[in-house]
C-alpha cells in the first residue's frame, strides 16, 4: 500500500476517534446571524479590499487557491490542469500581481509556470486571504495590480484540533489534520494535508487528457479516466513565543512535495514539485517613541522538475507513438528558484492619533535558475543536449517605504503612500551569443540596474450613514522578471525558440480608482470603477528573422485598462441572502492598435441562499461573455459565452460540518478565455473546465 493511501486512511481514522474529554459544545447560533455577522465583518474592511472566508471554500469543490480565488470579485484564474490555476486580477497575473503568504514571497520555478505561487500552500494551513486592487500598497516591491495577502492560521488559546475529509467526481479526493496547543507564553500548530486526482472529465465526456489531437506529437501516451492527475502531500508546523511583555515571535516552516501533476495546457507534465516555506515574524506593541514595531525574516525554494515521458513526444517516432530512446522523455527541465527575503518595519501614532505613519525597508533576493535538455533527432545517434535556458539569473531588490494616514476632518480621511527601490539583475551563465542572434543590432548585457519608483494618493469619505466614497491615485512600477529579460531557449521540432530581452524596461503604472461601499442593516453593496495607463507592459509578442526562423520574445508596449467590479450582498426574510457580482475589465495595446492579449471577458454571478442555522441550500449561477477582443499578432481565438449552474447543501451540529454540492449541474462543454497558452512549450489547446462535478466536504472541530 503506498503511503498516500496510508496517509489517507489515517486522517479517516483520525475522523472516528472520539475527543477525549471535549466539553460539549453549546448548541450552533442560528446561521442568519452568522452571515449577518460575516456581512458586517467585510464591511469592516478598506473599501478597496475584499476577502475570501474558509467557509467559502470548504463549500466549494476548490482544489487550491487560484480555483477558490475565482469566487472573489475581479479575479479569474488561467487553468493548466486538475490544479495549480495561476491568479488573475484585472486580466493582469505573473508579477504584475503579488501573492504573498504571511508576507512572504515564493516564486515558481517552472517558465511556462506550472506552479504558480498560489499552488504552492494547502487551505487547510489558510486563515483568510485579503484582496487589494492597484497600485496602492507600498510595503511591498512590485504588485502594481494589486495584491492577494493570504494570513495562515495560528493556535488558538488551550488545545485544539480539527480534520477536513473531501471526495468528489474523477476520484477526487483530500484530507487535512491540524493539532494545536496556545498557551500564555508559548504556542505551538502541527497540520498535514493530503490530496489527489484522477484527470476529470469536461461536459463533453472526455477527460483533459484526451483534449490534445491526435495528429499532435504532444498527445498522451496513456488517455485513461484513472491516471493520476495530480498527488500532492502537504506538512507545517508554527510555533509562538512571547518574548516579553506586548511582543511576539512566530517561527514557522511548510514543506509540500507535489508528484505526477498531468498539464494538458502544455507539452510537459509535472514530475516533481518540492517547496520549503521558512518564516519567522517578531512584533511588538508600544515600544519607546514607536507605536508598533515589525521584524522579518523568510526564505523559500522551490525544485521543479518536468518532461514529457507521458506523452508520445518522448518516443523515438512520435507520429506512431512508437519505440524508445535512450531516456523515458525526449525533453525535460530541470529548475530551481530560491528566495530571501528581510523586512523592518515601525508604526508611528496610535490609533487615536491624528496622523498615523508607517516606514520600512526591506530586502528581496530571487534567483532563478533552469536546464533544459532535449534529444537532437536530425543528428546522428540521437543525442541529448541540454542549454541554460533561465541562466542562474539574481535579482536583488532594496527598498524603502513611508506611509501616513491622516484625518482631515471627522469624516475625511487621507492616506499618502511612497516607495523607491534599487533592483540589480545578473546572469550567471553568459547567453549574450545567443540573444545576439535574434537581436544583431543590439548590445545585450548580462546585468542591469534600475531605479524604481511608486507612490500614491487616497481619500476616503464618510458622505452619509453607511456610506463610505473612496477615489485614488496610484502609481506604481515592477521589474521585468528573469524569464522576461533573460530566457534562452533555442527552436526545436518546428517549435519557436524562446528569447528573453535583457535591455527590457520595468513597467510602470497610473491609475485612478474611484467607487463606493454602503452598508446597511442586512446590506452590503460596492462598486468600483479604474482607468490604468501602462508603459513598457510587457507583453509576448513574435519576432522572425530574414532566415525565416521564428521565436517568442517579449516587449514593452503602451497599454490601457478600463474597468470596474460591483457586488452586494443582501439578508431576505424567511432566512433567505441573496447575492449578485459583476466585473469587467476592457484594455488595448496602444502601440500595436490591437486589443491586448489574455483580458477575461465580462463575467457576472447570483446565487440565493437559505440557512436556518443548522442546514442550508444554494443556488448559484454564473455566467461569462463571448471574449472577441484577441490578439491576432500571436493567434489568440475568440471564446465562446457559456453559463453553469451551481448548487450545494450541508449542515452543522456541534463542530461537525458536512457539505454536498454538484458543480455545473447541466453538464456544460465549455472553457474559459485564459486556458489557452502561445508559447513555445504550449500544447495550443483550450483546456476545457471540468464538466458537471459532484463533491462532499466534512469537517470536525474540538
Amino acid at each position: 500500500m503506498s503511503r498516500n493511501w496510508k496517509l489517507a486512511r489515517l486522517v479517516a481514522a483520525l475522523t472516528l476517534l472520539p475527543a477525549p474529554g471535549a466539553a460539549e459544545e453549546p448548541a450552533a447560533e442560528p446561521r442568519t446571524e452568522v452571515l449577518l455577522e460575516e456581512i458586517v465583518v467585510k464591511s469592516r474592511r478598506e473599501p478597496r479590499a475584499d476577502g475570501l472566508e474558509v467557509r467559502e471554500v470548504r463549500e466549494t469543490p476548490a482544489r487550491d487557491l487560484g480555483e477558490a480565488l475565482e469566487q472573489t470579485l475581479g479575479l479569474g484564474k488561467v487553468r493548466k490542469a486538475g490544479i495549480a490555476s495561476d491568479v488573475v486580477l484585472r486580466g493582469l497575473k505573473r508579477d504584475d500581481v503579488n501573492v504573498l503568504v504571511d508576507g512572504t514571497r515564493t516564486h515558481g520555478a517552472c517558465p511556462s509556470r506550472m506552479d504558480p505561487p498560489a499552488f504552492h500552500l494547502d487551505w487547510a494551513e489558510v486563515d483568510g486571504v485579503e484582496v487589494r486592487r492597484g497600485p496602492f500598497d507600498v510595503s511591498q516591491p512590485g504588485g502594481l495590480g494589486g495584491v492577494v495577502d493570504v494570513r495562515t492560521r495560528g493556535a488558538r488559546p488551550g488545545p485544539g484540533a480539527e480534520v477536513n475529509l473531501g471526495a468528489g467526481s474523477s476520484g477526487a479526493m483530500e484530507s487535512s489534520a491540524v493539532a494545536s496547543y496556545g498557551g500564555g507564553r508559548a504556542s505551538l500548530l502541527l497540520g498535514g494535508a493530503f490530496k489527489r486526482s484522477d484527470p476529470y472529465l469536461a461536459g463533453d465526456g472526455r477527460n483533459i487528457t484526451e483534449v490534445i489531437p491526435a495528429t499532435s506529437t504532444g498527445r498522451y501516451r496513456d488517455t485513461s479516466d484513472h491516471q493520476t492527475a495530480y498527488d500532492v502531500r502537504s506538512g507545517w508546523a508554527k510555533v509562538g513565543l512571547t518574548p516579553a511583555e506586548g511582543q511576539q515571535l512566530e517561527v514557522a516552516y511548510t514543506r509540500q512535495e507535489a508528484d505526477d501533476v498531468l498539464y494538458p495546457y502544455l507539452l510537459m507534465d509535472g514530475i516533481r514539485d518540492d517547496t520549503d516555506r521558512v518564516n519567522a515574524t517578531w512584533r511588538a506593541g508600544a515600544l519607546g517613541p514607536l507605536a508598533s514595531a515589525r521584524a522579518q525574516l523568510y526564505w523559500t525554494r522551490v525544485a521543479h522538475d518536468m518532461d514529457d515521458r507521458d506523452r508520445c513526444s518522448s518516443a523515438a517516432d512520435p507520429a506512431a507513438c512508437a519505440g524508445g530512446l535512450a531516456e523515458a522523455w525526449s525533453m525535460r527541465t530541470e529548475a530551481r528558484t530560491r528566495t530571501l527575503g528581510a523586512k523592518l518595519e515601525a508604526g508611528l501614532g496610535g490609533a487615536d492619533a491624528a496622523v498615523e505613519a508607517r516606514i520600512g525597508a526591506d530586502l528581496v533576493v530571487r534567483n532563478w535558475d533552469n536546464e533544459t535538455i532535449r534529444v537532437r533527432r536530425a543528428m546522428p545517434g540521437q543525442p541529448y543536449v541540454g542549454e541554460a535556458s533561465i541562466p542562474d539569473v539574481t535579482q536583488t531588490t532594496g527598498g524603502a517605504y513611508a506611509e501616513l494616514r491622516h484625518a482631515l476632518a471627522p469624516s475625511v480621511r487621507a492616506t499618502a503612500g511612497a516607495r523607491l527601490d534599487v533592483a540589480e539583475s545578473y546572469a550567471g551563465v553568459d547567453r549574450r551569443d545567443f540573444y545576439a542572434t535574434w537581436r544583431p543590432d543590439t548590445t545585450p548585457e548580462r546585468s542591469r540596474t534600475d531605479l524604481l519608483f511608486a507612490g500614491n494618493v487616497q481619500l476616503d469619505w464618510d458622505a452619509a450613514r453607511g456610506l463610505t466614497v473612496f477615489a485614488g491615485y496610484g502609481h506604481g512600477t515592477r521589474l521585468p522578471d528573469p524569464q522576461e529579460r533573460y530566457m534562452a531557449l533555442a527552436g526545436l521540432m518546428g517549435k519557436p525558440a524562446w528569447v528573453g530581452d535583457p535591455s527590457l524596461r520595468p513597467t510602470r503604472s497610473d491609475e485612478l480608482d474611484a467607487g463606493l461601499r454602503f452598508t446597511a442593516d442586512r446590506l452590503l453593496a460596492k462598486a468600483q470603477v479604474f482607468h490604468a495607463w501602462v508603459e513598457d507592459e510587457i507583453t509576448l509578442v513574435p519576432l522572425a528573422l530574414a532566415s525565416g526562423a521564428t521565436a517568442r520574445t517579449y516587449a514593452g508596449v503602451s497599454a490601457r485598462r478600463v474597468g470596474g467590479e460591483a457586488s452586494a450582498r443582501l439578508a431576505l426574510p424567511l432566512r433567505l441572502h441573496a447575492g449578485a457580482a459583476v466585473a469587467y475589465v476592457w484594455a488595448r495595446n496602444d502601440t500595436a492598435g490591437t486589443p491586448l492579449a489574455e483580458v477575461p471577458p465580462l463575467r457576472a454571478s447570483a446565487s440565493l441562499r437559505w440557512d436556518d442555522g443548522r442546514f442550508f441550500a444554494e443556488a448559484e449561477e454564473q455566467w461569462a461573455a463571448r471574449q472577441d477582443r484577441v490578439d491576432p499578432a500571436l493567434g489568440e481565438r475568440p471564446t465562446a459565452a457559456w453559463f453553469i449552474t451551481n448548487l450545494r447543501a450541508g449542515a452543522g451540529w456541534r463542530g461537525v460540518k458536512a457539505f454536498v454540492g454538484v458543480r455545473n449541474l447541466l453538464d456544460k462543454t465549455y472553457a474559459e478565455h485564459l486556458s489557452y497558452l502561445r508559447d513555445p512549450f504550449a500544447a495550443g489547446v483550450k483546456v476545457p473546465e471540468p464538466g458537471r462535478t459532484l463533491y462532499a466536504n466534512a469537517q470536525w472541530t474540538f
